[in-house]
């Protein structure tokens, strides 16, 4: 019998604990030739015994493996930044740009990552940009404004495809994994869903009691996250708009909401937690005070109260750790199984804004406009 081979390095046939290391695998049916380790082998081969395993057990297994890399080294570099603080940044999934706009800015610049070239303005708000999301192809880039507009544009040419009107201040904006919609949380409490071929509202969720702070789409684009004022997160279908949760463990105005990369938890904080939330279970999972984060560099000053100011996941395979930022100038790296904080980064000034990449790259803008990318390796 084989049992538990994707958890352990052994697997019991009969009377043999087989050691995996010392396996030979090779795809099923495939002819006798040089031999691969290739997790996404479809049989192992030991002696005389052919043991089959299921390409969606491997499939499932080699996606495992690429979301739970350790974090075991990284480096970090400065880009140029603002001269007023970051208002929003955002890394395209393809890591090959970044956008980010100052306070002060009603135009947000896209810059070359590697180089730190400007390549792009997006010149038509007519007021501050609060927030920006990339599609997932890249292609495409929502923009939210204190001008009551979110704007799609075309991110080859800079061109303004649709601007989407709203009654206030659109604060936050994500797009579904398909890039068919986008998600708006505006300032009336309400969430729009938006088409990005049609440029019309698709529905509206109007369940929230405050401002909305924060929107995520599920991977499977089925269901948004919203953060509010209120104190609450709530989970809603993209396509109905029925509330399927509420959740109201947070004690303080939710500042961040995101869903893991395989959409079996959510990752929010409020200033003094943060909390991971069970998507399948509905139950808080892990729950983090501020108190429990260490203050492992920098002046103290006893007279700020330390507090929580955005949170994330980290980028691509690394995904599984959470990214906090402090408010004493620190961003922690956080193992959510053992709560060990694996990493401290002192900045210049406190971090209001960030953004993970698909692969390994997160980016950070603070109060004084400086902007960092850490480039995560395992």
């Amino acid at each position: 019998i084989v049992k538990h081979y994707l958890e352990r390095k052994y697997f019991q046939y009969s009377d043999f604990n087989v050691n995996l290391e010392e396996l030979i695998l090779n795809p099923m049916g495939a002819d006798d030739g040089p031999h691969t380790n290739d997790v996404e082998a479809y049989r192992f081969a030991f002696g005389d015994f052919n043991l089959g395993v299921t390409e969606d057990e491997l499939k499932a297994a080699n996606a495992a493996n690429r979301r739970n890399r350790p974090i075991q080294n990284y480096k970090v570099y400065n880009l140029l930044g603002h001269s007023t603080r970051v208002k929003c940044i955002c890394i395209s999934p393809n890591e090959r740009y970044y956008v980010s706009s100052s306070a002060k800015d009603a135009t947000i610049v896209m810059y070359d990552l590697a180089r730190g070239r400007e390549i792009l303005y997006f010149d038509g708000h007519e007021d501050t940009i609060i927030g920006a999301h990339f599609s997932n192809d890249s292609k495409h880039l929502a923009t939210a404004s204190r001008d009551n507009n979110l704007i799609l544009w075309d991110t080859v040419i800079g061109k303004q495809i649709f601007v989407f009107e709203h009654e206030r201040i659109v604060i936050c904006c994500c797009f579904s994994r398909d890039g068919k919609t986008i998600v708006s949380g505006c300032q009336d409490k309400v969430c729009r869903i938006w088409s990005t071929k049609k440029g019309k509202e698709l529905l509206a969720f109007k369940e929230h009691e405050g401002i909305i702070t924060a929107v995520s789409f599920s991977p499977d684009s089925d269901n948004v996250v919203s953060a509010s004022s209120d104190r609450t997160l709530k989970i809603w279908s993209s396509l109905s708009g029925i509330c399927t949760a509420s959740i109201s463990e947070h004690t303080g105005i939710v500042m961040a909401c995101n869903y893991s990369a395989d959409g079996n938890n959510i990752l929010s904080n409020d200033e003094k937690v943060i909390n991971v939330w069970n998507v399948k279970k509905q139950v808080t999972s892990l729950s983090i005070p501020i108190d429990q984060i260490p203050v492992p560099v920098g002046p103290v000053d006893g007279t700020k109260k330390r507090t929580f100011t955005m949170s994330s996941y980290c980028p691509g395979p690394f995904g599984w750790h959470i990214v906090a930022a402090t408010s004493d100038r620190n961003v922690h790296i956080i193992n959510p199984n053992t709560r060990e904080v694996l990493l401290s980064l002192f900045c210049k000034a406190a971090v209001y804004c960030l953004s993970s990449g698909s692969r390994d790259k997160l980016a950070l803008g603070d109060a004084f406009g400086n902007i960092y990318v850490i480039t995560f390796s395992g």
